[in-house]
């Protein structure tokens, strides 16, 4: 057994195993770490040690070794159950001497229940009223971090997370008080940036003369729009525009939208609309209603993106919009990929495989303790291509060779 094992909580987890295989780690997950369950339903861990054990060194069979913990979506099973999955195979790796353990989650399970009715320090916990609406219900957050930091688990990885100064605030008082493994924060949110700004540039989707005078970036809401920034600057296109829709939540799949100020600005450009996640799809759905048939702006064409996608009965709906040219997002939840689950929208869906970016940072953060903002930031841009793979339906337009252009970054 080498000494950085990445393994998954689901047998044949095909991101997992493309993963491995950007690490160029040689040995199969199946034959690293079996993962059975006895016929009460109970999981049970077993990793898959050399064949030379002794009494000296019984239980000790991941001395010294570091083991990274590869967890996405299953169609098979609930994310309760992958995380107790989690759970277990830290603890596994930890009983039998493994010296550390990473969690590498680029959808982090419960991260968006981070307050309970008693939690103060939150950015949205401002009163009674934005406190009230969660009596009764747990900060899922918290005690996901505390299982895993029970389990063994030493840090944990994620991609693009909806709130990461809460959730980096949450796993560094949680691991409060314990050595912090090669120097490292407990809490990586991997930053998608450079890879959109770079797909923007070679996608041949905009208009990329004059540094972008004719493309603008919208933020759905005001959570939104530090990340939308970033991907404008990345891109190096400074003469495209940004404006930020505000939002307010009339119900748990109501919102109220406004977009007065600056929205003339967006008139007939090439719109990217970007976003961190999608689970129903109904606020992206409204923005670009107001977006198409606003008289003010009635941009030229409209795309959105976001990182994390749940193809939901309601999402395929909404993000059929007529006005939607194309939808651009990741496969961290890995069931986007599947024909059938994208329905309708495989006409207009566009899929970055992400895999050999995640395989990177296991290298260049987890392994070699390097800062993932001194690696993926604007100076990567230019590579980053070499950091995902392309995934479209034949039945897209964008299938065609002819359509997919290829511009350069030098604008």
């Amino acid at each position: 057994m080498t000494e950085h094992v990445l393994v998954s909580n689901v047998s044949d987890a095909s991101f997992a195993i493309g993963v491995a295989y950007a690490r160029s780690q040689s040995i199969d997950i199946s034959d690293l770490i079996a993962l059975k369950s006895f016929v009460n339903t109970e999981f049970c861990p077993r990793f898959l040690l050399d064949d030379n054990t002794t009494e000296e060194n019984l239980g000790y069979g991941l001395t010294g070794k570091s083991v990274y913990i590869l967890s996405t979506h299953s169609q098979h099973h609930s994310r309760n159950e992958l995380a107790m999955r989690n759970c277990l195979i830290a603890s596994a790796a930890k009983e039998n001497g493994a010296e550390f353990v990473a969690l590498v989650e680029p959808d982090l399970f419960f991260s968006a229940q981070d307050r309970g009715p008693r939690t103060t320090n939150h950015p949205q916990a401002v009163d009674f009223s934005s406190r009230e609406k969660f009596v009764g219900q747990p900060c899922s957050a918290e005690l996901y971090a505390n299982m895993l930091k029970t389990a063994g688990v030493d840090l944990v990885m994620t991609v693009h997370n909806h709130k990461p100064e809460v959730m980096s605030r949450i796993y560094e008082e949680t691991f409060a008080g314990t050595p912090s493994p090669r120097n490292l924060p407990r809490f990586i949110n991997l930053d998608m940036a450079p890879l959109i700004a770079n797909y923007i540039l070679r996608s041949g989707l905009v208009r990329l003369w004059n540094y972008g005078e004719h493309v603008g970036f919208v933020a759905p809401d005001e959570g939104a729009a530090e990340f939308v920034e970033q991907v404008r600057q990345h891109s190096g296109l400074h003469n495209s525009v940004a404006v930020t829709f505000r939002k307010k939540r009339l119900g748990q799949r109501e919102v109220e939208l406004d977009l007065t100020e600056g929205v003339e600005l967006l008139k007939n450009r090439d719109i990217f609309v970007l976003d961190d996640m999608v689970r129903t799809g109904g606020t992206i759905a409204a923005n670009i209603n107001v977006l198409a048939e606003s008289e003010h702006c009635r941009p030229a064409n409209i795309y959105f993106y976001c990182t994390h996608t749940t193809i939901s009965p309601e999402a395929r709906e909404n993000l059929n919009s007529p006005y939607l040219n194309q939808f651009i997002t990741t496969n961290t939840i890995p069931s986007v990929l599947n024909r059938d689950d994208q329905g309708r929208l495989r006409k207009k869906t566009v899929v970055l495989k992400i895999e050999k970016w995640i395989g990177n940072a296991v290298m260049q953060c987890l392994i070699d303790g390097n800062l993932p903002e001194d690696i993926y930031n604007e100076n990567s841009v230019a590579q980053a291509d070499g950091f995902y793979e392309v995934d479209i339906s034949s039945k897209n337009p964008l299938h065609s060779p002819s359509n997919m252009l290829q511009y350069e970054l030098t604008i």
